[in-house]
């Protein structure tokens, strides 16, 4: 195991770099200050704007407090008040505050990174020795297995050097925040930046992260070895790693299974999926329809996913759909975990479930039904399951014989002449996992493509644009109410108390009970305001008076808000229970 050197690095642009020096120079901060503290944070913003939208990076106080020391928030109000980045100020329950860079970064090629030393006898470089240190004490305490993954990994070298080329040659083909987070991620395997290395176990999902699994794709090709490595990967993983969920209410619903009978299988250990199974089978039951569906369609998503060709078949549904032939397996990948894994009032992706449940209407409403409640919780279980067939399971068993490969969640790196037997190890525990023999896809790590990973919210983009189309280009406006969808009913005419309900719809109701114009950016902003696209009648009544009565804006963005007395009578006076009488 290598031994801490006196510093690490971190990188940044130049340009924002240069800003700060600056800035600081010609301001100096009132306050005591470490300056490695004010470089950490704005890597931690610059490193994390590709995977965030609005490009808006949520940090937790309690975390930069700990990496950056009690003057953090004094360090970001400096920041913020000089234009170097801007911050959402307002504070919502159980969300960190979130940040990004003031002004656009220019990077034309790694000239434009500058990389930062960073002493361990500032906070921040305590920060990271301490961390370490942890890692390394949980991990005495931690099975066989992983001891020996652990320190396969921390022994392994990436050819820095190379891959930073490689980068640089392909920056067009990048956005700057993509070059930005994988010039990082690369200089982290710099031997003087040991120090940055993780490997441990997520305590939600228990997957195992690192450094590696960070690294994008391609860059793994990078790993120095004395014989060529392959990946063992499980093609379309997570579609189908869902097979375990869905054969349990396959046999329930054809009575091969009872509840009682399902609790030692793999999935049922795990609380979430128990209750929810259960929930769902309640309610396939109720209605024989969709007994008749699920038993047509859980098949035919098994026969699929089984063969490795799911990802395929959703662009064919798509590209059928909207009479095209723009959507590839690598576009259906990213749309695909979005489908499954954005929550069910999402905004961003409803329109674009919309194809896929046509196809599938009852996979697609077992998807809701198993995120109905928080939405990020099929995806956590099927990281656990995936973490206990790969890491307890097969990792495990390539231990035993001798086999240390590289983890990267739903894959393995060996060498390849153990390539034969860990094979033979990954297909046997799959198949005893899953029931039948998925396909395992082989693949030298010399022979990666490098391959632009397509954003899931860029496709759901591309999709409203088509609906648009297919809507003649109707769009909402506030001086054209009939271009909005209508109903036969309203829902004003049976809405009661604690009735969930579509907030869009419900605002354009109140709209036209009362005979005006509608004002869709109030709408929107309500929308956004309850923070979900549904809710209850009595969450909606009480955000009304929030507005209206105190004139609290949670968000400053908000301020846009027209709510009135008049409009919040319309409601209370179809109600069947006044929820509010002392306002009238």
């Amino acid at each position: 195991m290598a031994k801490y050197k006196k510093q690490f690095e971190i990188s940044l642009p130049t340009s924002l770099y240069d800003e700060v020096q600056s800035t600081i120079k010609t301001n100096p901060p009132l306050f005591e200050y470490e300056i490695e503290g004010f470089y950490g944070m704005l890597r931690d913003i610059t490193v994390k704007l590709y995977d965030e939208d609005n490009r808006m990076v949520p940090l937790s106080s309690k975390i930069l407090q700990q990496k950056y020391g009690r003057p953090y928030r004094k360090m970001l109000d400096y920041m913020r008040h000089h234009n170097v980045i801007i911050e959402n100020h307002q504070y919502t329950e159980g969300k960190c505050r979130t940040y990004s860079i003031k002004n656009a970064i220019s990077i034309n090629g790694v000239d434009d990174m500058t990389v930062i030393p960073i002493s361990l006898d500032c906070t921040y470089g305590k920060y990271v020795k301490k961390r370490h240190n942890k890692e390394q004490k949980l991990a005495k305490g931690k099975e066989t297995h992983f001891k020996q993954l652990r320190k396969g990994f921390y022994k392994m070298e990436l050819d820095v050097s190379s891959a930073l080329e490689h980068l640089e040659n392909n920056r067009d083909r990048l956005s700057t925040e993509q070059f930005v987070t994988i010039y990082d991620d690369i200089i982290c395997f710099k031997k003087n930046c040991m120090n940055r290395r993780y490997f441990k176990r997520n305590n939600k999902n228990y997957r195992v992260d690192s450094n590696l699994t960070s690294l994008k794709s391609y860059y793994k090709k990078f790993i120095i070895a004395d014989v060529d490595l392959y990946q063992l990967d499980l093609k379309n993983s997570q579609p189908v790693l869902f097979n375990i969920i869905l054969d349990i209410i396959y046999k329930l619903i054809n009575d091969d299974i009872s509840l009682e009978e399902i609790f030692l299988t793999l999935s049922y250990k795990n609380k979430y999926i128990k209750e929810t199974i259960s929930l769902i089978y309640q309610w396939i039951k109720k209605d024989s329809k969709w007994v008749d569906i699920l038993k047509k369609e859980i098949p035919i998503y098994k026969e699929y996913t089984s063969n490795g060709t799911w990802y395929n078949h959703i662009a064919d549904i798509y590209n059928k759909h909207y009479s095209t032939d723009i959507f590839t397996r690598n576009m259906s990948k990213s749309l695909w975990m979005a489908l499954a894994y954005s929550g069910n009032y999402s905004e961003k992706y409803n329109t674009s479930k919309s194809a896929f449940e046509k196809e599938y209407k009852g996979l697609g409403r077992l998807l809701r039904k198993f995120k109905q409640k928080k939405y990020n919780k099929l995806a956590i279980c099927l990281q656990q399951i995936e973490s206990e067939i790969f890491m307890d399971g097969i990792a495990k068993r390539l231990c035993d014989k001798g086999i240390v490969p590289y983890t990267i969640h739903d894959s393995v790196i060996v060498n390849e002449n153990q390539l034969e037997e860990a094979r033979k190890v990954m297909s046997g525990v799959l198949n005893q996992s899953l029931g039948f023999p998925p396909i395992i896809e082989e693949e030298a790590l010399n022979d990666l493509e490098f391959k632009v990973k397509y954003d899931a919210e860029d496709i759901a983009k591309i999709i409203d644009a088509m609906e648009l189309e297919i809507n003649d280009n109707k769009k909402y406006s506030s001086t054209q109410k009939d271009s909005y969808p209508t109903i036969e009913k309203s829902i004003l005419d049976d809405v009661k108390r604690g009735d969930t309900i579509n907030i869009k719809q419900f605002m354009i109701d109140i709209y036209n009970r009362l005979g005006r114009d509608i004002d869709i950016d109030t709408i929107l902003s309500f929308q956004m305001f309850i923070n979900q696209s549904e809710a209850t009648l009595d969450e909606v009544c009480r955000a009304m008076l929030n507005v209206f009565k105190e004139n609290r804006y949670p968000l400053s963005d908000y301020k846009n808000i027209l709510i009135d007395k008049d409009m919040i009578m319309v409601v209370e006076g179809v109600v069947s229970q006044q929820l509010y009488p002392s306002l009238l």
